[in-house]
């Protein structure tokens, strides 16, 4: 979801620098756009390195359970 916010940033901030009148501004839109782009990469790091730190903790305990289940047989 942060991803999607940051990335919505960068498009709009594209589409100000095509509509600026002057290269100052168009300038300061395409600086905002490329910091916009640097965040939804981050987000999308972040995000994976969560999802990859619960599931293989979650499956480590199922693993262990099943280990002990099949040592009782």
């Amino acid at each position: 979801m942060e991803k999607a916010y940051w990335l919505r940033r960068e498009r709009a901030s594209l589409k100000l620098a095509q509509s600026s009148a002057s290269s100052e501004a168009r300038l300061a839109h395409y600086d905002l756009a490329g910091r916009y782009s640097v965040n939804a990469v981050f987000a999308e790091t972040q995000a994976i390195d969560i999802a990859d730190a619960s599931p293989s903790a979650i499956l480590a305990m199922h693993t262990a359970s099943i280990v002990r289940d099949s040592d009782d047989a």
